[in-house]
């Protein structure tokens, strides 16, 4: 459980990450950029590496929806500390949980 946290809330720094320093990339090239960053920081095990694109978009997606209900559509100037991180990481439901 530690480590999906964990997993969860690189997700929003990624996204926060890429809001911050990718400007003037679409929002397609921001989300590939961010894709590639989590698979390069996150082992799935064998068995999912075929679809770890799929399951880390849809990580992304949601990272995405957990900010924009936080900080509204420009989260990408918001300053967070450790705990509001936290916060938002626990927003994002449906990627890995089960029955989801």
């Amino acid at each position: 459980m530690e480590k999906l946290k964990q997993i969860k809330k690189w997700a929003v720094e990624q996204v926060m990450w890429a809001e911050r320093n990718l400007g003037g990339k679409t929002g397609a090239e921001k989300k590939a950029a961010v894709i590639k960053k989590l698979d390069e920081l996150i082992t799935l095990p064998f068995y999912l590496e075929w679809v770890d694109d799929v399951i880390l978009g849809l990580l992304v997606d949601k990272a995405c929806d957990a900010l924009n209900n936080f900080g509204g559509h420009k989260f990408g100037s918001l300053v967070l500390d450790a705990k509001q991180e936290e916060k938002i990481a626990e927003k994002i439901t449906g990627v890995f949980e089960h029955g989801n």
